[in-house]
């Protein structure tokens, strides 16, 4: 989901990117030492739709006002060896005069399986980002960067080993997991090399309304807001509540109040949740489905009880899911961070499934002492 029209320094105003004047501002002076010939990285890390891509986008236009050249590149999965490079390196004749040492490097490219061609061309890239930085200041913005091929991020990390690059910012957009290891070399080398790492948090409930309302064009009621606060601040689970209201005929604006009417937007809003998870690994989701049955938080012993595991094992498998930012630890148990997501595994449970698994908490709760509503309640649901 869009969050505005994102701006750059000196041009803060109403559409700046919602709830991240903050990052911008951190990212910003580093556009400002760039610009005066230093050279400087950073790492953007967040969990699955919490705004990477639209905060590197809201860096252009800033770079551009302090004389920065931006060049953003996108990584997708289907990425071929050295995909993201050939756009980064590619010649710009308005800004980078393309010369011998460019001319051979696309050819290299080309026939990236040539013997010998991964040493040169990584000799190339590095040899071509610092001369650009010679000519003109400039940004590497590089999104999604654990989607990037083996070749790519190899090249990447050889770069760490060159910085600080003078007049180069570099800028590595990256989910906490999954981390292949050579996204895990990129990254430790990264930050050998002094890279600033900005995490990006849960947009707080203020700045949840007012995407709302950038996106709605009204004040969420109060059925909306309570359907928001399930979100748990993530810019992408807002915008599917706010899609999957429109797509059903859900959503309701009068009087500058955007409301929620009927329950038809509930399956296509789980629906879009799962997507959102999708690319955590199986057993992890597994794991956190049956984590669903016991509410909106668990005790860790509880849930190895009911998945048939050993706590270690339990545990192990957990901390994936901590480290993507799906669960939350809250003193001695975790918590779902976004209840959105813990309903729309719990709704996507088969019936006799669902029950089997109910029937399985009460025993397992009851063994570790629970108070008996909790287990009559789990004895309800399993009939």
């Amino acid at each position: 989901m869009d969050q505005g029209d994102p701006v750059g320094p000196g041009a803060r105003g109403p559409d700046v990117l919602v709830g991240r004047a903050g990052e911008l501002d951190d990212i910003d002076g580093l556009l400002t030492s760039v610009a005066g010939g230093d050279g400087a990285a950073a790492l953007l890390e967040g969990e699955a739709g919490i705004g990477r891509s639209a905060l590197l986008a809201a860096l252009v236009p800033g770079a551009r006002l302090v004389g920065v050249e931006p060049v953003l590149v996108r990584v997708d999965a289907a990425t071929v060896p050295y995909g993201p490079l050939r756009q980064l390196v590619a010649p710009r004749p308005d800004v980078w005069p393309a010369g011998e040492p460019d001319t051979e490097l696309a050819g290299l490219l080309q026939a990236p399986d040539e013997p010998a061609a991964a040493r040169r061309i990584a000799d190339l890239v590095v040899a071509a980002v610092l001369r650009r930085g010679d000519q003109h200041p400039w940004a590497l913005l590089l999104d999604d960067a654990h989607l990037a091929d083996a070749a790519t991020l190899d090249v990447l990390t050889r770069l760490a080993h060159e910085a600080p690059l003078p007049g180069v910012l570099v800028v590595l957009t990256l989910r906490p997991v999954p981390h292949r290891r050579e996204v895990q070399d990129l990254v430790a080398a990264w930050v050998r090399a002094g890279a600033r790492n900005v995490e990006l948090r849960p947009l707080s409930t203020p700045a949840v309304q007012t995407l709302v309302e950038q996106a709605v064009g009204g004040a969420p009621g109060p059925v909306l807001r309570g359907v928001l606060a399930t979100t748990g601040g993530n810019p992408r689970l807002v915008g599917d509540v706010l899609a999957a209201a429109a797509a059903t005929g859900s959503l309701t604006t009068s009087d500058g109040t955007a409301e929620l009417i009927g329950s038809g937007w509930q399956a296509e809003l789980d629906a879009r949740v799962r997507r959102h998870v999708a690319y955590v690994d199986a057993s992890v989701r597994t794991l956190l489905t049956q984590a669903s049955v016991l509410g909106t938080s668990f005790v860790v012993p509880d849930l190895a009880a009911l998945a048939a595991l050993d706590v270690t094992t339990c545990w192990r498998t957990l901390r994936y899911a901590l480290a993507a930012g799906l669960v939350a630890a809250r003193g001695d148990r975790l918590a779902f961070r976004h209840d959105v997501v813990r309903t729309a595994l719990y709704d996507d449970l088969p019936p006799q499934q669902r029950r089997a698994l109910h029937a399985r908490a009460a025993w397992a709760l009851e063994a570790a002492g629970a108070p008996p509503h909790v287990i009559t309640g789990h004895l309800e649901r399993a009939r």
